[in-house]
């Protein structure tokens, strides 16, 4: 036998081996990939979560500011310029049931350094917050939402970071919303009476009578806000009205000064408790503008005893839905406000906007003698956005605020002020980097 006939016989050999080993391996199938599968149903975004058949969509956005602060009322404490960034997350998950949809929608804001400017001091440094975290079921809204009062805010509301005023917090609430059909909604809400406060502290009003100084103190929650809304969307644009109930009531004591403005002496005196309910009701119209895609939007509002509802607490004094006057008796504030926003897209990447607001709020009898305490301010602000890529957008704002006090007083001390601050003139501009994903 030759090499050449050894070697292939040698090699044919091991093919048979190997041929009948494999033989006796068993069959086995390619594991299954489970993909990701788009769900279009709820638009662009959502996508099915692996083995259930609900959609979800994630979104994020970073927002980087800067801004300078000017005009009356400052001093060396006070900050001229400020810079923040916010980081904002969103997850929103939602099912077709038999019975309806069911939506869950949570979001985070971070703060690396919350704007602060006419406050003075530093903004809260690496401040997370929730920004929304409900659950809505049908007609069912339930969790930490908007307000139903009002529409401005939560679906306009298009400042950087200018003030206006009318209702824009988010509260924790149970409401259900009745769709009647052609556009027609009714919303009743019940909503947590804390977050609708308005106050930097549960005491307000301190005056002076005789030698004593009398402040008032705010009691726990019996029960919530109740809010009604009816609302009517078109193509054209829409109406809403809305009214609101809330409950002040007194704590167990008045807070009563018997010292003097520099030498204190704080000390409670039991009085008759008092449960009393102050409203708020107001109007909102839009009006679409097709030819430059843009809108006209205006709202208003009239509170007695419920301030949060006119957007109080973003002016610059801090006011109060309930004090006590200077009779000695517990008083309710009360005032209006109103908002209007122009805004247009001109083309696809420019997009401007112009809002206008004003608010006049008055406390009866405040001051020693008799005396109104009014506080009035309004502001005018205007920004221009570019959109410098899809999701990728520079904007840049404007503002000037203007205030009034009439019959003033001075801290706790109840006197007329003196001080030059009768009137304020404040402006703001700055601009904001913004990435959408």
């Amino acid at each position: 036998m030759t090499m050449k006939s050894l070697l292939l016989g040698a090699a044919a050999g091991i093919a048979a081996i190997g041929t009948a080993q494999a033989a006796d391996l068993p069959m086995t199938k390619g594991e299954a990939v489970e993909y990701v599968k788009v769900c279009s149903a709820f638009g662009p975004g959502f996508f099915y979560i692996p083995g259930s058949d609900t959609c979800l969509k994630i979104g994020g956005e970073v927002r980087a500011k800067y801004y300078g602060f000017g005009g009356t009322g400052y001093n060396r404490n006070d900050n001229r310029s400020a810079f923040n960034t916010q980081a904002r997350i969103w997850f929103d998950a939602r099912t077709e049931t038999d019975w309806g949809l069911l939506r869950s929608y949570f979001q985070i804001n971070a703060d690396s350094n919350k704007l602060k400017g006419r406050g003075g001091g530093d903004g809260s440094r690496n401040a997370f917050s929730i920004d929304k975290a409900f659950i809505q079921f049908g007609g069912l809204t339930a969790g930490y939402a908007h307000t139903f009062f009002g529409i401005y805010d939560n679906d306009y509301g298009d400042t950087l970071e200018a003030s206006y005023y009318n209702s824009s917090q988010t509260v924790n609430l149970l409401a259900y919303t009745f769709d009647f059909g052609g556009g027609l909604q009714a919303t009743l809400s019940f909503e947590d009476g804390r977050d609708h406060r308005v106050g930097s502290a549960d005491y307000y009003g301190p005056v002076v009578i005789g030698a004593n100084r009398y402040g008032y103190s705010q009691g726990g929650q019996q029960i919530p806000d109740v809010v009604a809304q009816i609302r009517w969307d078109q193509a054209w644009g829409g109406l809403a009205v809305q009214a609101a109930g809330h409950q002040s009531r007194s704590g167990e004591n008045y807070t009563v000064d018997i010292g003097t403005p520099a030498v204190p002496n704080v000390v409670p005196v039991t009085v008759r408790r008092e449960n009393k309910y102050g409203y708020a009701v107001g109007a909102s119209g839009v009006i679409k503008i097709p030819s430059i895609d843009g809108w006209f939007v205006v709202e208003g509002q009239y509170a007695d005893g419920a301030l949060d509802y006119l957007g109080a607490g973003s002016t610059f004094l801090a006011q109060s839905d309930r004090y006590v006057n200077g009779l000695g008796r517990i008083d309710d504030g009360k005032g209006w406000s109103i908002t209007a926003e122009f805004g247009a897209r001109f083309t696809p990447q420019w997009q401007a906007v112009l809002v206008g607001s004003y608010i006049d709020t008055s406390y009866d009898n405040f001051g020693v003698g008799g005396g109104d305490l009014g506080i009035k301010e309004f502001t005018i602000s205007g920004n221009l956005t570019y959109t410098i890529v899809k999701g990728l957008k520079v904007a840049g704002e404007v503002a000037y605020t203007h205030g009034k006090i009439d019959n003033g007083v001075i801290g706790n001390t109840g006197n007329p002020r003196v001080d030059g601050r009768d009137n304020y003139n404040n402006w703001l501009a700055g601009m904001r980097i913004t990435r959408t994903f």
